[in-house]
């Protein structure tokens, strides 16, 4: 079983804390989405930095309890895939995931819901071993899906 969580998961390699000012921002697999030309807010970033405390707290509990956790970006992911993000029109986003043989969703669903389904979905394709992992093990892995 795996538990795919749209959140930053670890600290960049050499930062001792989020409340520490630092030279140091990036992951490895932020400069990986960086090369890719992907957006994304960095983890050292003002409203980032709670979102990282609660994944890394998370992914620990989820850890102790024998679960395999791994980091996920929707956005990146939708990239990835040719999918719309949700800032691209929800229908859009969902016509996509639907493409990609995903049921179930409705026109009531949220842009945050519909990112939880393409996270879901990541975690699918890491089971079967679909995926792309960036980064560095030693820091943290983000998992996407291999392009279509």
């Amino acid at each position: 079983m795996v538990v795919a969580i749209d959140a930053p998961l670890a600290l960049p390699k050499g930062r001792k804390s989020l409340e520490e000012r630092e030279s140091v921002h990036l992951r490895e697999c932020d400069r990986a989405l960086l090369r890719m030309g992907i957006k994304f807010f960095p983890v050292t970033l003002g409203p980032m930095r709670k979102l990282t405390k609660r994944g890394m707290e998370l992914k620990k509990t989820l850890e102790n309890h024998g679960l395999d956790v791994i980091e996920v970006y929707p956005g990146a992911a939708q990239d990835v895939l040719n999918i719309p993000r949700k800032q691209g029109g929800l229908d859009k986003l969902r016509e996509g995931l639907e493409r990609l043989g995903i049921k179930g969703m409705s026109e009531q669903n949220t842009g945050d819901e519909l990112d939880a389904v393409t996270s879901a979905w990541v975690g699918k394709c890491y089971l079967e071993g679909n995926y792309l992992a960036l980064g560095d093990p030693n820091e943290m892995l983000m998992i996407l899906p291999k392009p279509h």
